[in-house]
């Protein structure tokens, strides 16, 4: 009479307790997926943003290199304009002592034809008035002709410093130029922020599957005291008749006895 409360209490029991397992274990599932997932997608973000990192890293190298060879060309340009400067400095200077030379030697020529000039009057033996304004006469060519020579040189000087000043101006402008062209020094490359760890899901908990196993247990005796009830209610009214319309017959009959 027992058994059969038992084995209803047992099959509630066992029920419960299989489906609060497999609630615990969906669940237990569920949340290992989430964190695998979660984990993931943390794992890709540091690969990407190391990508990033990479690529910001070979970008400022190649600025760095790129502004060494800019310096590098700069001071190059630098250089060469120095020589330029330095050459038409050396042409005009040499214009200037071209000009100083040909004076001396007009000078010289000048002087020379004056003192032949003179000794050839002295040589006449004249004397008198006529003579002395000669010999005046004389000396105001050879003193008007030392006033051109020097003002000429006076000139040419005047011209070769303008000049001189016409290519420090040069070389200033392309100084200039060469340093405008030169491109700023590379900043640092903006940090990359590492993505934020995943916090993981916590699973089912255990307590709460005991628990569900136990009031399964619970469950599975109140439908065992219940099934035992209902069996002693029923065994107590003696015969019982049941129709069996699947096997095309009746029968009268106590199931118990």
């Amino acid at each position: 009479m027992c058994s059969v409360g038992l084995a209803v209490g047992g099959i509630s029991a066992i029920g419960g307790i299989m489906q609060a397992q497999g609630q615990y274990n969906a669940q237990k599932a569920a949340v290992a997926r989430q964190n695998q997932i979660a984990h993931q997608q943390y794992q890709d973000q540091l690969r990407i943003q190391g990508q990033k990192s990479e690529a910001q890293k070979d970008k400022h190298d190649s600025e760095l290199k790129a502004h060494a060879q800019a310096v590098n060309n700069f001071n190059q340009q630098l250089e060469l304009n120095q020589l330029e400067t330095n050459r038409a400095m050396a042409i005009v200077n040499q214009k200037k002592k071209e000009k100083q030379t040909k004076v001396a030697f007009e000078q010289q020529s000048q002087l020379t034809k004056a003192i032949k000039a003179t000794g050839k009057m002295l040589s006449t033996g004249n004397a008198g008035q006529s003579f002395l304004l000669q010999m005046s006469q004389s000396e105001r060519e050879l003193g008007m002709m030392q006033a051109q020579l020097e003002q000429s040189l006076f000139d040419s000087e005047k011209t070769a410093a303008l000049e001189g000043q016409g290519v420090l101006h040069q070389q200033y402008n392309r100084d200039a130029s060469a340093y405008n062209n030169l491109p700023g020094f590379p900043g640092a490359p903006p940090a990359v922020l590492l993505p934020y760890k995943p916090i993981m899901a916590s699973g089912p908990s255990k307590m709460a599957l005991m628990g569900a196993m136990v009031g399964a247990v619970g469950g599975g005796i109140g439908a065992g005291i219940t099934a035992q009830s209902e069996f002693k209610s029923l065994s107590g009214g003696g015969t019982k008749t049941y129709d069996y319309n699947d096997f095309g017959s009746s029968m009268t009959s106590s199931p118990w006895s």
